[in-house]
């Protein structure tokens, strides 16, 4: 059975590297050190949702799974969705590829000189795509783990119940002050997504 995660990657760099060597030839705004790779593209719903890099850009999209069936109702090329993700609420460009057909783009980085390498921008990529798929209580918890990460801190083990007893009225630590979670920084820091909490 055909893995077609791995087909839509396949089919994204090999147009995007065209894209590359033919319209983005000698435009000033390529990152020399970085290549064109795809990440993700599995299923998710009517999509395949995953992460595009290019030397110019580096986009969260989604591929319609039926592509004829999303071209009888597609919008026009330069319009915007909002789509729900696992997240919250995305907004989305439309785009047209003529041999590959409709995808929706929401810009993340554009231009992309802020990355040093390709494995700085892959880590980026990879966690942005975890980041619109995680919500709830699971979002919270890796957002305390890397505000730790951030301060310098390891992320704190769960507490030993038999060893650590809970802390009194008196010996609550006092209220921290709010900090910036991954999502706000995946949101304000350079990217570009539009969403709306708990939605």
């Amino acid at each position: 059975m055909q893995d077609h995660g791995a087909y839509l990657r396949e089919r994204l760099e090999d147009l995007y590297r065209e894209i590359q060597s033919s319209r983005m030839e000698g435009v000033p705004i390529l990152n020399p050190a970085l290549t064109v790779a795809a990440f993700g593209f599995e299923p998710f719903e009517d999509y395949h949702l995953g992460v595009l890099l290019t030397p110019w850009f580096m986009n969260l999209m989604l591929v319609p799974q039926q592509q004829e069936h999303f071209a009888e109702t597609a919008p026009k090329v330069g319009d915007k969705l909002q789509i729900a993700l696992p997240a919250g609420r995305v907004e989305f460009i439309t785009g047209y590829e003529a041999g590959f057909g409709h995808s929706l783009s929401c810009s993340l980085f554009s231009p992309v000189f802020e990355f040093e390498d390709q494995d700085a921008a892959a880590e980026t990529a990879l966690a942005a795509l975890a980041e619109v798929l995680s919500s709830g209580a699971e979002a919270e918890d890796e957002d305390a783990d890397m505000r730790g990460i951030w301060e310098g801190r390891a992320p704190r083990p769960d507490p030993d119940p038999e060893t650590e007893p809970e802390p009194g009225p008196e010996k609550d630590p006092p209220t921290a002050p709010a900090a910036v979670s991954r999502r706000d920084f995946l949101r304000g820091g350079g990217a570009g997504l539009k969403a709306e909490e708990g939605a």
